[in-house]
Parts: C-alpha cells; sequence; structure tokens
C-alpha cells in the first residue's frame, strides 16, 4: 500500500470516531429504505427479496485472530447468537477458526427472565440487548516451539475471546432503522505457542449504515513475549466501506474495502489493507471470500498476506 494512503486511513477514522461519538438522529434515506421495506411484497417467509445479512454484524473472529478475514471490527451484535467457520486459504497449522458469540440477553429469555415485550427491550436500552461474549477457537500459530510441533493442530492453542458492548446507538433486533452504533470491543487473543505472544486489546468502534455503511476503529494492543525484555505496544486506526453491488437471483452481494495502520510504540508503523466480497443466503447464512494485506507481519512468524474463506449463520437472522 502506499504510504500516503495510510495517513488518510489513519484521519478518516479518527474523524469518523468523533463525528459518531455525539447522538444522531435517523436521516431521510434510512427512514425512505424504512418505508420502501414496509411497501416489499409479503411472502411465506417474510418481505421479498429477503432481508440481507446485518451489515453491522461480525460473526467471524475478532480481527486480533490471525485467521480473521476482517480488517476492522464491527459494532452490531446478534438477536441471539452467531456461528462461523474461517478457513484460511494458505495451508499450515490450525488454518482454520470457529467462533460463537452468544447475547446474555438470549440465556436470559432461555431461563424465562428476558423482556420479550418489555418497552426497554423494544427501544433496545436493556443492558443485556447491548453486550455479547465471543470466543473463537482455532487460527494459524505465529511462533511455537519445536518440540510441539506435534500439537499445533490442537484448536485449543489459540484461543480468542472477546467482549463487545454497545455505548451508544439502538442495536434491538426490532431496530428499524439504527443509522449510528458506537461500541467497545475488550479482546484477548492466547497462543500455546510456548514463546508468549499473547496479545490483548481494547477497541473503539463506530458505525454508520446507508446505503455505504462506513466503519471506524481505534484501539489499543498489548503483546506480552515471555522471553523478551519490554512490553510490545501499538495503537490500531482502521477505516473501512461496504455498499451493496447486485444481487444474485435475489441474494445481495455487498463488498466492503479497508484501510488502516498499526502504529507500535519502538518500530515502524504497519501499514494494512482488505478487501471482502458478501453474499447473503436466505435470511441468515452468509458466504464471504476476503483478503488482507501488510506491509509486515503483525507479529513475528505471521505472514503478511491472508485469504480466508467463511461462511456465517445468525441466529434468530429471519427475525431482523
Amino acid at each position: 500500500m502506499a504510504a500516503s494512503a495510510a495517513p488518510l486511513a489513519a484521519t478518516l477514522s479518527f474523524a469518523f470516531l468523533l463525528a459518531c461519538a455525539s447522538p444522531v438522529a435517523a436521516s431521510t434515506e434510512a427512514a425512505s429504505d424504512s418505508a420502501a421495506a414496509s411497501r416489499a411484497p409479503a411472502g411465506p417467509a417474510g418481505p421479498w427479496p429477503p432481508a440481507s445479512w446485518p451489515s453491522d454484524l461480525q460473526a467471524s473472529s475478532p480481527s486480533i485472530n490471525s485467521a480473521s478475514p476482517d480488517l476492522v471490527d464491527r459494532c452490531g451484535l446478534p438477536a441471539v447468537a452467531a456461528v462461523a467457520w474461517d478457513e484460511r486459504v494458505q495451508e499450515g497449522p490450525n488454518d482454520r477458526a470457529i467462533t460463537i458469540g452468544l447475547t446474555p440477553l438470549a440465556i436470559a429469555r432461555a431461563m424465562g427472565r428476558g423482556h420479550e415485550d418489555g418497552a426497554a427491550s423494544a427501544a433496545g436500552c436493556d443492558p443485556l440487548a447491548r453486550a455479547e461474549a465471543r470466543v473463537t477457537l482455532g487460527g494459524p500459530l505465529q511462533k511455537f516451539d519445536p518440540h510441539r510441533v506435534g500439537r499445533a493442530e490442537r484448536p485449543t492453542n489459540h484461543v480468542t475471546t472477546e467482549l463487545k458492548l454497545i455505548l451508544h446507538g439502538n442495536d434491538s433486533p426490532d431496530r428499524s432503522p439504527h443509522p449510528t452504533l458506537v461500541g467497545l470491543a475488550l479482546g484477548a487473543d492466547n497462543v500455546g505457542t510456548g514463546y508468549g505472544l499473547d496479545r490483548y486489546g481494547a477497541t473503539l468502534m463506530a458505525e454508520r449504515a446507508g446505503a455505504c455503511t462506513w466503519t471506524a476503529n481505534a484501539g489499543y494492543r498489548v503483546v506480552e513475549r515471555y522471553h523478551a525484555l519490554r512490553r510490545a505496544e501499538e495503537a490500531k486506526l482502521a477505516v473501512g466501506a461496504q455498499w451493496r453491488l447486485f444481487a444474485i437471483g435475489g441474494r445481495p452481494v455487498d463488498l466492503e474495502v479497508a484501510d488502516g495502520c498499526l502504529l507500535p510504540r519502538f518500530h515502524a508503523a504497519t501499514w494494512q489493507e482488505g478487501a471482502r466480497l458478501d453474499l447473503s443466503l436466505a435470511h441468515a447464512w452468509r458466504v464471504s471470500i476476503a483478503g488482507r494485506r501488510s506491509s509486515r507481519p503483525e507479529l513475528r512468524g505471521e505472514d503478511t498476506s491472508r485469504g480466508v474463506v467463511s461462511v456465517a449463520y445468525d441466529m434468530g437472522g429471519s427475525a431482523r
């Protein structure tokens, strides 16, 4: 990536986060989209053509995981739960990852304690509807102990956990529309390599929905290395845009492009770029093909580029 493009990505992401920090009223465009949706003819399973995969929902592994197809992390939460399978195109140990995301509201409702029709839940104000816990098993190991090569394929050698919170905006399943979301993601990426290289991070996310959905990230990461004298620290700035390309048999196809940078404390910046093509299937399934490239590896032993094929399922997606 050209060096001149990276400062632009950093500036755009920072400005976008500031712009989304204050409440934003629903736009005229969103209102017209909602009205158009209400006029759509109903079929046996709902409106036709079927609703696309929510543009703000990230079901695949968090971007900090080396199997993730995403350069930017998204704000949206699943209505109930979401599952994704990410498969790296490059062959190697642990080149696939399975991610499961679950909302506390889903657990509360399963126990009969949720507010199915409460005003707070309908307005997206229920705290249980504004949080999600996610866990990812698998993903390539950056560097591992040669004596542990036989165990490198174990998915439990690489575990990523994440807590995602919605700080501003309406993310209830009944939202129509939700023009702006601001969220916070707290993540831990732990690998059984024998060398440490565990990463812990916090990411502030902002998203503006529309004909072109914009997403911005500003985060901070710490890398724990057992055999290093000092801790590695870095900041992350990234921005992405997603829009509808066309439809195949009534199934929407979306394209996302992203640009960003990692700013280590003691080293030169790492510039990144990515692209992702999504095909929504039925109401709850999505197939994606994505590519990411960095000017240098994020961690020692990683590739500078990755190709990922993903299949994701949004439980309760038909209710959106």
